[in-house]
């Protein structure tokens, strides 16, 4: 496949487009649900029987899914790769599966939930699992590509290779998993040409189906996530669960957290970043929940309970390792956290691992 295909538009995109240009401009600025197109007249609906087909559910219901979870394939390496379709209705719709946006030319308006926002050349996007979304692209340069895969395959290619032992991937499991922060994670990769090889060849590999094709777009899927972790991992954008407002350093200001543990202040990690202290407090506590305190604090018990399991270190080397100079002080932090003493949990590990 030459590199222009991807930028061919296909019979399809062509017909979306005859009617955008001809009468379909407004259809396209706001997500549409499912009754409002089954509202539109016949000849603005004839390009979409097929997708009619298979959505049995109404789109504009919030608490089912309206199109078929991946998962339920034999193969749970699946990954699917799909271009959008530019000129497209934006219908809303959701899944259990997940979903990547890559932005390889031009740009889109996307809309997750109640949010919008513009992305543009170089942005991925990671969908949380039944996040109601859709997305508007009416330019022919306009380039998107789907990658969907099921959650099982997202967790062992991306959330288990993230830096074990830091508050990252427990903060981006509540993001996708819990939804306590916002329905999606955006990587701006801008013009980073090895993903955007990456993501062409993904393109080509589905397109052309050769033996065990479906395993070789899993593995780039896997050097994809390697790249952005290596990369990208502490730019990563997510929406303010509040004001809905974008934030870029939240990630960073986490990854912070869990690097310097040990002696860090909300002074210091306030100035470093440039932030008030009274408003790094709001924005930590509007993500997470949690004041900058107990996010320490957990740090550091979580490093000293891997270090229980994991060493022979005395309770007073492993107090010191994570900052906690005083023995007492020490396994108060540590019980209020686990519901047991540091003694305790070693004896209970240890008791674990020998059966």
């Amino acid at each position: 496949m030459e590199l222009d295909i991807i930028f061919q538009m296909t019979q399809l995109e062509k017909a979306y487009k005859e009617i955008y240009e001809k009468d379909g401009h407004a259809l396209l600025e706001q997500p549409m649900t499912y009754e409002r197109y089954l509202q539109l007249d016949e000849d603005k609906k004839i390009l979409y029987r097929e997708m009619e087909k298979h959505r049995s559910t109404v789109f504009n219901n919030m608490y089912e899914n309206t199109v078929a979870d991946i998962d339920t394939k034999p193969d749970l390496g699946y990954v699917e790769i799909v271009q959008h379709s530019r000129y497209s209705y934006p219908i809303l719709h959701n899944h259990e599966y997940i979903e990547l946006v890559y932005v390889y030319s031009g740009s889109c308006m996307h809309f997750v939930e109640n949010q919008s926002f513009e992305m543009k050349r170089g942005d991925l996007c990671i969908l949380a699992p039944n996040a109601m979304h859709a997305i508007s692209a009416y330019e022919d340069d306009a380039v998107l590509v789907n990658i969907m895969m099921s959650q099982k395959l997202f967790d062992a290619s991306f959330l288990k290779m993230m830096q074990r032992g830091t508050v990252l991937p427990e903060f981006f499991e509540s993001v996708l998993y819990e939804r306590k922060v916002s329905p999606y994670i955006i990587y701006p990769t801008g013009n980073d040409e090895w993903m955007h090889e990456i993501v062409l060849h993904m393109v080509k590999e589905r397109r052309k189906k050769d033996y065990l094709y479906n395993e070789s777009v899993s593995l780039m899927v896997r050097q994809m996530f390697i790249h952005i972790l290596r990369n990208y991992e502490l730019m990563a954008i997510v929406s303010d669960p509040i004001c809905h407002m974008q934030e870029n350093r939240i990630v960073a200001l986490m990854g912070y957290i869990s690097v310097n543990y040990r002696s860090i202040t909300l002074a210091q990690t306030a100035d470093f970043f440039g932030y008030s202290r009274a408003y790094m407090s709001q924005i930590l506590s509007n993500y997470t929940g949690k004041t900058f305190t107990a996010l320490v604090n957990e740090e550091k018990m979580k490093n000293a309970a891997k270090l229980l399991r994991e060493t022979r270190l005395s309770l007073t080397e492993i107090g010191v390792e994570v900052g906690c100079y005083d023995a007492s002080h020490f396994t108060h932090k540590f019980k209020k956290i686990y519901g047991m003493t540091p003694t305790e949990y070693r004896m209970k590990e240890t008791h674990k691992n020998n059966f």
